[in-house]
């Protein structure tokens, strides 16, 4: 068995002299970082909220993503009161307020200490038809439609003031459609998906009355009758169809119907013929 010898008073004291040295130094130390850190926050705060730090206009949004939107368009979508200090910015409010105000499907505002500024980046909703406006000689019931503006490949609607009109505006689509109900909007994406994907060439689309989908084509107007997932068989049908200019003339055709694929009916223009009684004796 180890025999441990005594302490003797003496190595007691300085024992206990250490151990308070230490706890001294500790307590000194985490002081230290205490207000060392409290003076970093405060001259963070401090020279964040001096004029060097705001925000004084439009031109300290860096845009980026944006293809049909202009750096302007996107600015002004930002609801911010100038001058504005950087470090009050809420980042994640500006982006949800960016997809309210605006056609952008996601926003990501970040803040910029040096240079102060934000750097902004959208994805914008791509428009892919323009929708017409229905007059109300045109309506047959009090039925309400979209307004004028466009649609994107969801079936999102946009007014057209998103993107402007004008002489410097981005390439818009040139598929138009007339008369969808806001019912019908959610069968949007899979007639789009389907119309794009065709050989035939479609320029317009027709939906004021929903018991007949009419199509605008190179191959003249196409009759579907309501719209129903044989949409794609009917427009296979159509493109068996596409040698027709060669057997009728474009001012031949009144209409094709294809609400039977399977029977497809072509309704040909009369033309009136020249009797013989306008013959001279």
């Amino acid at each position: 068995m180890t025999r441990v010898s005594p302490l003797s008073r003496d190595q007691i004291k300085t024992r206990r002299q250490s151990l308070r040295r230490r706890r001294r130094i500790a307590i000194g130390q985490t002081l230290w970082r205490f207000w060392a850190l409290s003076g970093l926050t405060v001259a963070v705060f401090w020279g964040t909220t001096r004029p060097t730090w705001l925000i004084h206009s439009p031109d300290q949004i860096n845009v980026s993503g944006n293809h049909l939107l202009s750096d302007q368009a996107v600015q002004n979508l930002i609801p911010l009161e100038y001058p504005q200090p950087l470090m009050k910015v809420e980042p994640e409010i500006l982006a949800r307020q960016l997809r309210d105000r605006g056609p952008i499907v996601s926003a990501e505002v970040t803040r910029q200490l040096l240079p102060p500024r934000l750097n902004v980046r959208v994805e914008e909703r791509v428009p892919v038809a323009l929708v017409l406006p229905v007059g109300k000689g045109d309506r047959t019931t009090d039925t309400q439609f979209l307004q004028a503006g466009f649609l994107d490949a969801q079936g999102a609607w946009m007014p057209l003031a998103s993107f402007g009109i004008g002489p410097a505006s981005p390439q818009l689509p040139t598929l138009q459609l007339r008369g969808i109900q806001p019912q019908y909007q959610r069968y949007w994406p899979q007639i789009y998906d389907t119309i794009s994907s065709s050989p035939v060439a479609i320029t317009e689309i027709d939906w004021q009355d929903p018991n007949n989908l009419v199509l605008e084509t190179i191959l003249g107007t196409v009759y579907l009758g309501p719209y129903s997932p044989e949409l794609e068989q009917q427009l296979a049908t159509l493109d068996r169809m596409r040698h027709l200019p060669d057997q009728l003339a474009d001012s031949e055709v009144a209409r094709i119907d294809l609400s039977n694929p399977d029977v497809p009916t072509i309704a040909v223009v009369e033309v009136p013929r020249t009797g013989a009684a306008n013959a001279g004796p």
